[in-house]
């Protein structure tokens, strides 16, 4: 007993407290896309679209594997950064989002495994390169 309690002593020494209090997490897309405008400029993205029946899905029901969002700077400016996979296929199927702040502009890289990624939202150059820099 005396045992277990020096090695807890010992690991809370040497453990720092700052490995408990982790940054927030930003919020995920799905949450995101309870704003109206967040919503409806996402799902202006893909209208009109052939797109993966899952990314179909997703933008029905919002149910999907998403990351919580990070904020991403971009030529002076700061975008927030969205990722959602496909259930049980994280690895091999992903669509990568960056909205302006407040949500009234959005471009997205849809990724698959073994194809050509797909860009939505006329990304110009710079804006292409950021998303693929996103999607390694």
């Amino acid at each position: 007993m005396e045992r277990k309690i020096f090695a807890l002593i010992v690991l809370l020494a040497v453990v720092p407290l700052t490995a408990w209090s982790a940054e927030p997490a930003g919020s995920y897309l799905y949450e995101q896309l309870k704003n109206p405008t967040y919503n409806k400029t996402f799902n202006a993205l893909f209208k009109g679209q052939r797109i993966e029946p899952w990314l179909k899905e997703y933008l029905k029901s919002r149910d999907g594997v998403d990351s919580p969002s990070e904020m991403r700077e971009v030529g002076g400016k700061t975008y927030e950064f969205y990722n959602v996979c496909e259930p049980h296929n994280c690895g091999g199927s992903n669509i990568y989002v960056f909205f302006e702040s407040g949500g009234a502009q959005a471009w997205a890289l849809f990724t698959k495994e073994n194809e050509q990624p797909r860009f939505f939202g006329n990304p110009d150059a710079q804006m292409q390169q950021v998303l693929k820099d996103a999607s390694q």
